[in-house]
């Protein structure tokens, strides 16, 4: 009996906008239907025709739509030296999709990387931060009801950069979640914004 394939986890489900174009075209249904096929293709990819055959969108919107989130870096092509001997139609892989897609300023962004304040931060946070992720790694591992949101192994290993998108999503949410949490809401980000002036008190 054939194994039915595990499918691919979508941890992150928002995509940030930066341009009237990108809001348009993600404004669409058929736009996001699309985007699920191909995330769900994984790192093998899928053809404009399998597309249309699976989500009954004409072919002309699939192409259309592929033409415009390939323009936009939210798809690529799968290397040709890649794919099977005999095979010539393009197969569309998704880029990173949610994760990895925000936007800050240039010119802040410029200052704090020429100012080392990135690759500093970087620095001091590797080590914390991969002992931390092996340690998410185990206890996902080991506990039932975590262990169905593990990403797939092995057989979803993007043909560019040879890493799966599914797990470095699955990584990036929880630190995300977190960082998140821990700014909005800690106590201590809160003592220390009231002790640079960026904060009061809260009134009884």
């Amino acid at each position: 009996m054939k194994q039915k394939s595990k499918k691919l986890r979508t941890y992150l489900t928002h995509f940030p906008v930066k341009s009237y174009i990108e809001a348009d075209i993600l404004s669409k249904e058929s736009t996001w239907r699309i985007m699920d096929r191909i995330r769900q293709a994984g790192a093998k990819g899928i053809t404009a025709e399998e597309i249309t055959q699976q989500e009954q969108i004409p072919v002309s919107i699939v192409y259309t739509t592929l033409k415009e989130l390939y323009r936009l870096e939210y798809v690529f092509l799968y290397p040709r030296q890649k794919k099977e001997k005999g095979e010539r139609k393009k197969r569309f892989v998704c880029e990173r999709g949610s994760w990895g897609k925000y936007g800050i300023d240039k010119e802040f962004d410029a200052i704090i990387k020429v100012n080392g304040i990135t690759e500093g931060i970087i620095d001091d946070l590797r080590q914390p931060i991969m002992k931390i992720f092996d340690e998410i790694y185990e206890k996902f591992s080991s506990k039932r009801e975590l262990h169905q949101f593990l990403p797939i192994k092995d057989t979803n290993i993007c043909p560019n950069c040879q890493r799966s998108h599914e797990s470095m999503e699955f990584f990036y949410a929880i630190l995300l979640r977190s960082i998140d949490l821990m700014i909005t809401e800690s106590k201590e980000i809160k003592d220390f914004l009231i002790e640079k002036g960026y904060a009061h008190e809260e009134q009884l």
